[in-house]
C-alpha cells in the first residue's frame, strides 16, 4: 500500500466537497471590477479538480513536484489577469494549495475555489 501524503488527502477531501459546489451554478452577474478576468478565472476553477484530484492517489514523492508545478503555473496565470480582485482571488487559491497540509485543511481549498466561482458566476 502506498503512503499518501497529507496534501494528497487534503486534495481528495476537497475534491469530494467540491463536487456539489461546482455542479450548482449561481445566477448573479459578475462584479464589474472582475468581469474582465472571468473567462480566465472560470477556466482555472474548472481545471482545479481535474488537475489536483489525481494527486490524492500518488505517494508524496510523486505528488509534491506535480503540485509545485501546478502552483507555478497558477502563479504565472495570476500575472496575466488584469484586475486586482481577479489576481487576489487566484492568489488566494494558490495560497490555499500551498498551505493545505492535512485533510482538515481541505476547507481552505474549497473556500478559495468557491470564491473564484462566486465572483464570476
Amino acid at each position: 500500500m502506498r503512503k499518501r501524503s497529507a496534501m494528497a488527502l487534503a486534495v481528495l477531501a476537497t475534491a469530494t466537497a467540491m463536487t456539489g459546489i461546482m455542479s450548482s451554478a449561481a445566477t448573479a452577474a459578475p462584479s464589474p471590477d472582475i468581469a474582465a478576468d472571468c473567462p480566465a478565472i472560470t477556466a482555472i476553477a474548472n481545471e482545479a479538480l481535474a488537475t489536483s484530484t489525481p494527486l490524492a492517489s500518488l505517494p508524496l514523492e510523486e505528488s509534491a513536484p506535480i503540485k509545485d508545478a501546478y502552483i507555478g503555473e497558477l502563479q504565472g496565470r495570476v500575472g496575466e489577469l488584469s484586475t486586482d480582485q481577479g489576481r487576489a482571488n487566484v492568489q488566494n487559491f494558490v495560497n490555499a494549495l500551498q498551505s493545505a497540509s492535512s485533510p482538515a485543511d481541505g476547507y481552505l481549498i474549497v473556500n478559495a475555489l468557491s470564491k473564484l466561482r462566486s465572483d464570476c458566476a
